[in-house]
């Protein structure tokens, strides 16, 4: 009787630590490209936009420019421009979150959201929180053309422009 005691003294202390230890750490998971995604901050790249819009006009009109914002104009476009920073939600880590952020410091405006990313790592869902209303806005997809350690290359579902962020 002892021994049965003992049995079920240990089993019931077995799946008490296992199911405190296994609530602690449940995260969302991601594909190996979301765990890269969420390595670094973006920065939208200005001059790299440019440069694959001038790229496509050459292609159409056979017509070749260089365009590239430097000086004070560069400074004042990479200041405005977005940064994306992906992670987990900090007070749900079943969840993944993003920012979007206009600018920097005093004068910058920013935007909360959730993501998610298929399996393969080539689609990212990107659903902005909206806080007037309390809820989520509609998703947005984008296809992933590019994500290497330093480039972030997205395309928005339905649109072929694609947007180049360098890592920030």
């Amino acid at each position: 009787m002892n021994t049965n005691f003992n049995l079920t003294s240990l089993f019931v202390a077995l799946v008490f630590v296992v199911g405190f230890t296994s609530c602690g750490s449940k995260e969302a998971k991601v594909p190996e490209a979301g765990e890269k995604l969420m390595a670094s901050a973006w920065k939208y790249d200005v001059n790299a936009n440019l440069k694959k819009g001038s790229e496509n006009t050459e292609d159409a009109t056979g017509v070749s420019s260089d365009i590239q914002l430097k000086g004070d104009v560069g400074a004042m476009a990479d200041f405005i421009a977005e940064t994306l920073t992906f992670g987990r939600d900090k007070s749900d880590k079943m969840k993944l979150s993003y920012q979007k952020k206009v600018g920097e410091g005093l004068l910058s405006s920013s935007v909360l959201g959730y993501w998610t990313m298929s399996e393969d790592g080539k689609t990212l869902t990107m659903r902005e929180w909206d806080k007037n209303a309390g809820k989520e806005k509609d998703p947005v997809n984008y296809t992933i053309v590019e994500l290497t350690d330093d480039k972030l290359v997205l395309m928005k579902e339905g649109e072929d422009t694609k947007k180049i962020y360098k890592k920030k």
